[in-house]
């Protein structure tokens, strides 16, 4: 029965190592051959509006009012509106003094970011508006640099290339790497027309298009890959800026990095299941076709080889103890320990080949990102806990938020 489960399990892993090679390839070749970066695009400034929704954020919100004062933008196109949603601090006092015609307050009562972008939006009356979380900051040329992608009618969002801002912590270190890692596979999605991510920190929309939509999800944990999937399931395109570029706050510690996640994996499974008709869509193109079953198999993939690798360490360390028991505990004497050659000849090529393979296109791809970010490679420690230790906080963040999903946990931000 173990020689079964074993050969089941060997094989099992060398079916997802093919495959995570095979995606890794695909993209790959979308890097090499659509890599294209913005050009700088001199363009007429229409009306904007920003949206900063605000809770409790009297230690940020006036380092990113500023930045928003700063963009380089005909400053009568641009209006800032600072929604306060019950704060119980002193956000609205420092909002308030900036109040002019260029910024709007807006005070209500605590009821979510959704509530509060669905409030600002009764009064935009802008052809676009942006979204920009309170922890967060932008560079004065980010919005000049999105504004130029919105050439093509279909296009119903464009999103920026996001940071970390100030990494300290050890948490914020391996997030800064996630996140470049994320900015660069973003890229190669709106290269091939399959973005379905607009993050707070600086995405611009159609205002039209959102109202016509019904505007933003006041119930969904993730309002932000919501309204992305409601653009993409009719029929409008995501872009990304690549020369946009904004900094935002990160959890940095285990705990509030612990309850991010399992809110962001909960709102993409929910997510996933309310647009579950994108699914092989012929009428979505590619993007229904080929990027939502993607979506879906790497989580499963992830899940997979940690459950697939648990099981491995485990049959290894139960076949070490038993050999231990055999001799009588006698580790020193009667455990014979084996010579690398006899390690070599044991390695089952099989298994080995491509997760090797996939392992060098991992560092490849890493690299190709960093250069993409205009990043050095930085935070060695970070870099070894980011390849080592983080996928099975990621497998463990998915594991509980379908566990939680499935009992109909009360969702809590």
């Amino acid at each position: 029965m173990e020689s079964i489960s074993v050969i089941l399990s060997e094989y099992l892993l060398m079916i997802v190592s093919f495959l995570t090679l095979f995606i890794a390839l695909f993209w790959i070749q979308v890097y090499l051959f659509r890599n294209k970066r913005d050009k700088l695009v001199v363009n007429k400034c229409p009306n904007v509006s920003i949206i900063v929704p605000a809770y409790n954020e009297e230690s940020c919100i006036k380092e990113t009012v500023d930045s928003l004062l700063s963009l380089d933008y005909s400053k009568d196109k641009l209006k800032i509106i600072v929604v306060n949603d019950g704060s119980t601090d002193n956000t609205s006092n420092i909002v308030r003094a900036y109040q002019s015609k260029q910024v709007i307050l807006i005070d209500k009562k605590n009821s979510g970011k959704a509530a509060s972008i669905n409030a600002a939006l009764n009064k935009v009356e802008s052809e676009f508006f942006g979204i920009v979380d309170a922890d967060s900051i932008v560079n004065k040329d980010s919005l000049n640099n999105m504004m130029h992608l919105f050439d093509n009618g279909n296009i119903g969002a464009v999103i920026s290339l996001t940071k970390v801002k100030n990494p300290t912590t050890i948490f914020e270190k391996m997030q800064h790497l996630e996140y470049i890692f994320s900015a660069f596979s973003r890229k190669l999605m709106s290269n091939v027309d399959t973005l379905f991510i607009t993050p707070g920190v600086l995405t611009i929309f159609r205002t039209d298009v959102v109202k016509k939509l019904g505007c933003f999800d006041e119930n969904n944990l993730t309002e932000d890959l919501e309204i992305a999937m409601k653009l993409r399931y009719n029929g409008y395109n995501i872009k990304i800026a690549t020369n946009s570029i904004t900094y935002t706050s990160v959890p940095n510690n285990f705990k509030s990095l612990w309850n991010q996640r399992i809110r962001w994996f909960r709102g993409y499974l929910y997510n996933t299941n309310k647009y579950r008709n994108l699914f092989f869509s012929k009428k979505h193109g590619f993007f229904g076709l080929f990027q939502v079953p993607l979506n879906f198999l790497t989580v499963f993939l992830v899940i997979l080889i940690f459950i697939l690798a648990s099981y491995e360490i485990l049959r290894l360390f139960y076949n070490f103890i038993l050999k231990l028991i055999s001799y009588k505990l006698d580790i020193i004497y009667s455990y014979k320990l084996p010579t690398l050659k006899e390690l070599i000849f044991k390695l089952d090529l099989k298994i080995i080949f491509p997760m090797i393979i996939s392992l060098i296109l991992a560092f490849y791809i890493y690299n190709k990102a960093h250069k993409f970010a205009n990043e050095k490679w930085k935070f060695p420690i970070a870099l070894i806990l980011y390849i080592t230790i983080y996928p099975s906080l990621r497998v463990a963040h998915w594991l509980a938020a379908l566990t939680k999903e499935i009992i109909g946990s009360k969702k809590k931000w």
